[in-house]
């Protein structure tokens, strides 16, 4: 995603190997930082802070909570680090593939607003606006450029780019979750640029799924069902409070065959056997939201099927999460441990973190290049 803010980074003197990646979740901070040492890329910290808001805290309080924890943290870990790299998300944010009129660079970033207003379901003066071209096709006998437009509420810039200066940072790229997750998992598995992949971010509000054929994304969509469904399922089911839920979530998972389901009657475990079915119900929801992202795919045109998932995120731990879905869908899924390259360097990690730390992973990844291009 190109720069959707007004910020000229070319008058600063940007330090090569400082940048932080900031992934502001609604259930945690995540926090990853790499340098290049000999030509080699180095994981130079990490970090997990889950945001305990006090219970009485209003919203608009919210944002300086997040910024003092950000604060706190670079305080602990003595980072000097000073520009910061983060991305957004959820229904502020729209991505949208169209077909502009084939123009210059020049031409369309004087006329990108008319033409992308038919497209945009906000008030085109409420938004921030950035495109990325795909390639040249031929409609009609006229000559037109499809291109990946993307709109996001100022609203929603102002406020992230408020929590990171307030917190001592300085925003020089602000991206798009899915975006995020297509680039880092081009680092990751170089291999898969000739296949169709569907990557699955499961996060605590909002899931992000991106197709991604031949190594262009075709398809980009948040879901609003998320850890927090899980979460209000098991809640009510067990009768216990939400924010418990979390916590049963690490101890249980989805019952998929006969004798899982028998050993928890076996041990009169009736609240396995409850959160199990409660949680099926959502992941059936969530599985037709995939498929109608996967025909809509295909419905554009898309002529290769899907060979395989990544899924991450806080939820990809959750017992049988992958194995489901794997079935639903008939194809291999894969928890990414968006670390792995790194080895020894990422070993304190816990296991159960790492799927959660993807966004922030491929923050880090980042350069200056990306913002100039």
């Amino acid at each position: 995603m190109n720069n959707p803010l007004n910020i000229d980074v070319k008058t600063i003197l940007f330090p090569k190997k400082a940048i932080i990646g900031v992934d502001v979740g609604s259930y945690a901070l995540k926090f990853v930082t790499l340098e290049e040492e000999k030509k080699e890329l180095k994981l130079k910290d990490w970090g997990y802070v889950p945001l305990d808001f006090p219970p009485d805290i209003n919203s608009e309080e919210k944002p300086i909570f997040i910024s003092e924890e950000i604060k706190r943290y670079l305080k602990k870990k003595g980072l000097p680090f000073k520009f910061a790299a983060t991305s957004i998300s959820g229904n502020s944010v729209i991505v949208r593939y169209v077909k502009f009129p084939k123009l210059s660079r020049k031409e369309m970033e004087l006329t990108l607003g008319v033409e992308a207003e038919p497209f945009i379901p906000f008030d085109i003066n409420d938004v921030n606006l950035t495109y990325f071209p795909l390639g040249d096709v031929n409609e009609e006998g006229q000559a037109k450029m499809e291109s990946v437009l993307i709109a996001a509420k100022k609203e929603l810039i102002d406020d992230r780019l408020n929590i990171l200066t307030d917190a001592g940072l300085e925003p020089i790229i602000i991206d798009v979750d899915a975006f995020v997750l297509e680039n880092l998992y081009a680092w990751l598995y170089p291999d898969f640029g000739e296949s169709t992949i569907l990557v699955l971010n499961i996060g605590n509000k909002v899931s992000n799924l991106s197709i991604i054929s031949q190594g262009v994304t075709r398809v980009v969509r948040d879901i609003f069902i998320a850890g927090t469904s899980f979460d209000r399922a098991i809640a009510k089911v067990t009768g216990t409070e939400i924010k418990a839920a979390p916590e049963l979530k690490k101890h249980y998972g989805l019952f998929l065959t006969t004798e899982e389901k028998e050993k928890a009657i076996m041990d009169y475990n009736k609240e396995a056997l409850a959160i199990s079915k409660a949680c099926f119900g959502i992941m059936k929801n969530l599985c037709n939201e995939i498929s109608r992202s996967i025909d809509y795919y295909l419905s554009q045109g898309g002529d290769q099927s899907i060979s395989k998932i990544f899924l991450s995120g806080g939820m990809a731990n959750f017992g049988n999460i992958s194995q489901y879905l794997s079935g639903e869908f008939r194809v291999p899924v894969e928890i990414a441990n968006p670390l792995s390259k790194f080895g020894q360097q990422a070993k304190n990690i816990p296991p159960d973190i790492l799927p959660a730390m993807n966004i922030a992973t491929g923050l880090a990844l980042r350069k200056i290049k990306d913002w100039e291009e």
